[in-house]
């Protein structure tokens, strides 16, 4: 009976819709593609990635060892 109950609660749980961190509402980009967006813009590397109005504030650390934030449109 334990195991019964325990595999419909195990099942309940899989069947859950799951929401995913790193996909933005409404189609736009996700935070991990600005980041990627930033870094192939600037050649540096991707410290923080933070949503903004609109879009998202990366914080990149350029080649030659200066930090940098660009922004990138949300679509």
């Amino acid at each position: 009976m334990r195991l019964r109950i325990a595999l419909a609660a195990l099942m309940l749980f899989v069947s859950l819709p799951s929401s995913r961190a790193d996909q933005p509402p409404g189609g736009g980009i996700s935070p991990g593609e600005a980041g990627e967006i930033a870094s192939r813009q600037t050649g540096g590397r991707v410290l923080a990635v933070k949503p903004a109005a609109g879009g998202y504030q990366v914080k990149i650390l350029t080649p030659d060892g200066q930090v940098r934030y660009v922004f990138v449109a949300g679509r």
